[in-house]
């Protein structure tokens, strides 16, 4: 029995540590928004969405990879500049520089909606992604979060297990009982088990 319990322990530390391990895959994701690329239309102004998971406000750390080459000569060094502005048209990141360079910008941010201006020369192929983590914020939370329910489940399916072994107990308890000592149950007489001859107050009449 000692044995049981502790395999069965063990197998509850295992799950806590595989179920923490697939959470922080999971908060280490990043979902990537594609502003400009290759053989798309360029546009200089773009909408940005920083949104929040599980009504969180927590500001989300945000990465901007830039490059930007000329369409005709990749050689060809130009002039160009991007900026994201909040719904308060406030700078929250900048960079100005040349063409044939690749750059990343990182940042924190809080959710909300933000636009992206960018600068180039004519015959400039614009390289622009951005990606963010929107599960960072609540990775900790997520940890003591999940720890405590599979924690309250394990209790949970010892205490059951409890409580269904005494229900058995007490039934066989019951049925190992001589019949004068069980309990008398209210019911129709076939129901209950007794002979019918032996509750009806009629009896055959007596032949000679």
């Amino acid at each position: 029995m000692e044995r049981k319990r502790i395999l069965n322990i063990s197998l509850w530390v295992v799950a806590l540590f595989l179920i923490n391990i697939i959470w922080a895959n999971v908060a280490a994701n990043e979902a990537s928004q594609q502003l400009n690329d290759r053989g798309f239309e360029f546009q200089s102004e773009r909408q940005v969405s920083l949104q929040a998971v599980f009504g969180s406000d927590a500001e989300l750390p945000v990465t901007i990879t830039t490059e930007f080459v000329h369409r005709d000569d990749p050689s060809r060094s130009a002039n160009a500049s991007w900026s994201l502005t909040d719904s308060s048209e406030n700078v929250v990141m900048n960079w100005a520089g040349s063409t044939n360079e690749v750059v990343t910008m990182e940042a924190v941010l809080p959710p909300g909606e933000y636009t992206l201006n960018t600068n180039i020369d004519d015959n400039i192929i614009a390289i622009q992604h951005l990606d963010v983590a929107p599960f960072t914020p609540i990775a900790t939370l997520g940890h003591i979060l999940l720890s405590l329910l599979l924690v309250g489940i394990a209790f949970g399916e010892t205490a059951i297990r409890t409580f269904i072994a005494k229900r058995i107990e007490q039934v066989e308890v019951t049925d190992n009982k001589p019949k004068e000592f069980r309990k008398t149950r209210i019911g129709m007489p076939e129901i209950d088990g007794h002979e019918a001859d032996d509750d009806t107050p009629w009896r055959d009449p007596i032949t000679l």
